[in-house]
């Protein structure tokens, strides 16, 4: 795949598709293997995962073609907040392969550009000079493992696979069951920080995850390997802000590359349930803040002193409908999933098909904030001004 890649991005280099190609043919390769992994072969073990590493490599090798483009356009063409990560001078292959399969990041990432892995090799930029990596590497290190451990002691007793059994459901009341579930989601995302964590000290160690000189230490600033915000996952008040925390450089490479979501694992139903459900919550988030949110943050509302209950609203709602709806990307089965969610009474998918038709079906958002703004004091919202034709 990586030598293909290669061939491809050197011979269309100057081509508008170049990129369109690369990514074709990456995508195609990766999700053969997946199919011949998982339906074929019949590979489910959850604790060898050989998607993570290819799909690392579907980012590398996608950015590398999208930024092999940008650096034959003129300046002005690309968007200013990718011109950074241009590739003005095309590798020679001992490089790129160099590139590919970088020790520190290849099993479990992140994936980070070409160009801080050139720096970094050269020397050049902010790399000329590295203060002590052992710091911000045994920080993070000391994170990963405790991040394990607690996965290891919640999840041997809170799983979303025994949350999938019709046992479950009859044995313990809604509110015991509502509980174990965020105790399971809990445990689930210990294991992925600990993966997260553990990479970036690893990033951290080698020197590659520094970022540049900090004004406030002299140890300087490391998140260039960064890949969570524990806190911000945490205590996120909604999935915008818990999306920005988690999988950093995945988001940033949809961002940069795709501009819209796809499946980054395997081809098992389940997940495919997570990622629909999680791409419906941020939208209803925008509606809220639209909306909602003006009561307590305006100047003048009567009621801004509540506002730390409506951030506790939020973190509350965010945090148990995350807990929820991850339970297919943990069990897999179709079958299992909506038993999982059955027994604990669909209450994320129930608050977002309510909150839809109250503020979208019955257009109560827009009277919740005029007449709701009204009596709390706070000025309605500006209209935007329209012209017509004759204008």
């Amino acid at each position: 795949m990586c030598l293909i890649t290669y061939a491809l991005t050197w011979a269309l280099k100057g081509r508008s598709y170049m990129p369109k190609v690369v990514f074709g043919y990456v995508m195609s390769h990766f999700l053969y293997r997946l199919y011949v992994l998982q339906v074929l072969a019949g590979v489910a073990e959850k604790h060898i995962d050989p998607a993570t590493p290819m799909m690392l490599n579907v980012i590398r090798l996608t950015t590398f073609a999208w930024y092999v483009h940008d650096g034959t356009l003129q300046k002005e063409d690309v968007v200013p907040e990718l011109q950074s990560f241009s590739i003005d001078e095309f590798p020679d292959l001992l490089e790129f392969l160099g590139y590919s399969f970088f020790f520190a990041t290849f099993i479990t990432g992140p994936a980070l550009d070409f160009n801080s892995y050139r720096s970094f090799i050269r020397r050049e930029g902010v790399f000329q000079k590295i203060p002590s990596s052992l710091g911000p590497a045994l920080r993070c290190f000391l994170g990963g493992a405790l991040s394990a451990a607690t996965h290891a002691v919640v999840n041997s007793q809170f799983t979303y696979e025994y949350s999938a059994t019709v046992e479950f459901g009859e044995k313990f009341p809604f509110w015991q069951r509502f509980l174990y579930v965020q105790a399971a989601g809990f445990g689930v995302r210990a294991k992925y920080y600990a993966v997260f964590l553990l990479a970036q000290s690893a990033c951290n160690f080698v020197g590659i995850g520094y970022t540049g000189p900090s004004p406030s230490n002299a140890e300087g600033i490391w998140t260039r390997a960064q890949n969570v915000s524990v806190k911000d996952v945490e205590l996120a008040q909604n999935f915008k802000q818990l999306f920005a925390a988690w999988n950093m450089k995945t988001a940033l490479w949809l961002r940069n590359c795709v501009y819209l979501r796809m499946v980054p694992r395997g081809s098992k139903p389940g997940a495919f349930v997570t990622f629909a459900l999680g791409a419906l919550f941020p939208i209803l988030a925008r509606r809220i803040r639209a909306w909602v949110r003006p009561l307590f943050v305006e100047p003048g509302s009567r009621i801004a002193r509540w506002k730390p209950a409506y951030d506790f609203a939020g973190w509350f709602f965010t945090f148990t409908s995350l807990n929820c709806i991850v339970a297919p990307f943990v069990v897999w089965d179709l079958k299992l999933s909506l038993q999982a969610y059955h027994n604990v009474g669909y209450y994320a998918i129930m608050w977002l098909v309510i909150a839809y038709v109250f503020l979208e079906v019955f257009r109560m958002g827009k009277w919740i904030r005029i007449r709701g703004g009204k009596a709390v004091g706070i000025a309605p919202p500006h209209r935007r001004k329209t012209h017509s034709k004759e204008e």
